[in-house]
């Protein structure tokens, strides 16, 4: 698993040329601003509107470390994969969004190794209020759930946890809405136990006759 991990950050690294940009900017600079003049990134169109591919190194901030964040801008909203890793270039989380709103498939990261999968649904009413309908699932009766449209998205289907060190299943979760309608934890598998190395002839074991627990003896292996 960490290997693939290793290959797939690479690849994100090498498709949007990452190792070219800097690791961190002058105080004078933005959040927003460009890395370098011919680069194809942070872009704005004749709106004013952010379009394609971004790069953000945000700064250490209320006691949170930094951290680089990339993804793209399709008309000023977040669209699709964005990736967040830290200064020493591992992943911290790959996140879905429509619309500038966390839609879909996340995975979250522990020092670069994956802990986390779930996914979100996003709110995206123009009211003050949205309405889902929610069915139990031992007596599949719904239940319609007001959920405040400020919040943006909410927790949505299956999430697992992992051992980051083993990859095992530890927990299951699942939610509708923010609402946790089931949730399971595993038992990791016992590791396995390591063979008793046979004792050698020198060691004091008995092979093929030599007793090798005794060093006057003219058998002995040590004299």
């Amino acid at each position: 698993m960490k290997k693939a991990q290793q290959i797939l950050l690479g690849t994100v690294l090498m498709m949007i040329g990452l190792n070219a940009l800097p690791l961190s900017l002058n105080a004078q600079q933005t959040k927003e601003t460009k890395t370098t003049s011919e680069d194809n990134l942070n872009k704005k169109d004749k709106l004013g509107k952010k379009q394609g591919m971004w790069f953000f190194n945000m700064p250490e901030q209320f006691g949170d470390p930094s951290y680089m964040e990339f993804g793209t801008y399709k008309d000023d909203l977040k669209s699709g994969l964005w990736y967040k890793l830290s200064q020493e270039r591992q992943l911290i989380s790959i996140e879905t969004f429509k619309q500038g709103v966390l839609d879909g498939q996340a995975q979250y990261f522990d020092e670069g190794r994956l802990y986390c999968i779930g996914h979100y649904r996003g709110i995206y009413s123009k009211y003050a209020y949205d309405t889902f309908m929610v069915t139990n699932p031992v007596t599949l009766n719904d239940t319609m759930v007001i959920i405040s449209s400020d919040r943006g998205y909410t927790k949505h289907g299956l999430w697992r946890y992992y051992n980051p060190v083993t990859g095992h299943l530890v927990k299951e979760e699942e939610y509708q809405v923010d609402l946790l309608l089931r949730e399971e934890e595993f038992t990791e598998p016992a590791p396995r136990a390591t063979p008793e190395r046979p004792k050698l002839p020198h060691e004091g074991g008995k092979h093929k006759g030599w007793d090798a627990g005794k060093a006057s003896s003219k058998k002995s292996l040590i004299k």
